[in-house]
């Protein structure tokens, strides 16, 4: 996780990794959770030690772009999240407007997490990382 550091503020990427592992501890089934940058680069990751990291924070700041743009082409608005299920695990990617810089989270869940449950945590993460990262 060398190049978080190196690319945001120390305080920012700590603050956020503070958020990622107690949401993580208090929900069991996640795997992977990764606060993003608009232009897809990890700014904090948890587990830290995740291999697969960099390219979940480059494919889920491209779904939510892509998200966004499909959401104002069906006259939507205020598009926030995105739920990619499978046989074996969900992915959920919600972006955080509020935050300067923009940014997205992306959340990898086995499929035995309940997905209600793990929504409604994850989106009390998304309210928590945008009141401590909005500046």
């Amino acid at each position: 996780m060398t190049q978080s550091t190196q690319r945001f503020d120390p305080a920012i990427v700590r603050d956020a990794t503070l958020h990622l592992e107690a949401f993580a501890n208090a929900n069991a089934g996640v795997l992977l959770s990764v606060l993003t940058s608009s232009d897809g680069f990890e700014v904090a990751v948890h587990p830290a030690d995740s291999a697969t990291a960099a390219r979940v924070a480059a494919m889920s700041s491209s779904i939510q772009a892509l998200s966004e743009a499909l959401a104002r082409e069906a006259g939507l608005s205020g598009s926030r999240s995105i739920i990619v299920e499978s046989d074996t695990g969900t992915v959920l990617v919600f972006g955080l407007p509020q935050t300067s810089p923009p940014m997205s989270l992306a959340v990898v869940a086995t499929g035995k997490e309940l997905l209600g449950k793990l929504l409604w945590a994850a989106k009390n993460l998304c309210k928590a990382l945008e009141s401590s990262l909005r500046q």
